[in-house]
């Protein structure tokens, strides 16, 4: 009679254990697509990261080039820049230290981040362009 009572269970056991490999397994794939998720951000942070590094080379490069000329609208520029590299250097460790179950919160923020940033960079460099053509303008005053 124990017997019989022990049959009966097993089946119910093993779907128990089947069920719960499948989803360990399920786990798994989700795992593995929000790292290579997670990633590809940084990837992508890291490379908006070095743009911003290469615009404040070629801005301190101009502020050098324009001495006294150069103003308080290139300074204020100089640290709007910097503190959007700072605003990405925090996106990556929080990018980097994500967990499965932070992930969706933090892309969120980031993927934010990330639009809000490169659309002030894009703007920043029309607006340095033109400040750029308006000192050169100064300068070619001066010189005449």
């Amino acid at each position: 009679m124990r017997l019989s009572k022990l049959s009966s269970f097993l089946p119910i056991v093993a779907i128990l254990i089947s069920s719960l490999l499948l989803i360990q397994c399920g786990n798994g794939e989700d795992d593995s697509a929000w790292e290579e998720e997670r990633d590809n951000m940084i990837e992508n942070l890291e490379e908006l990261r070095d743009d911003i590094d290469d615009e404040l080379d070629e801005l301190q490069t101009r502020m050098d080039r324009a001495g006294d000329e150069a103003g308080d609208d290139w300074e204020a520029a100089y640290e709007e820049l910097t503190g959007q590299r700072d605003d990405v250097d925090r996106a990556i460790s929080d990018v980097e230290s994500a967990t499965s179950d932070t992930w969706e919160s933090v892309r969120d923020n980031t993927s934010s981040l990330y639009d809000d940033i490169t659309s002030r960079l894009s703007d920043w460099r029309d607006s340095m362009s033109d400040m750029a053509d308006d000192l050169s303008d100064e300068l070619e005053e001066v010189n005449d």
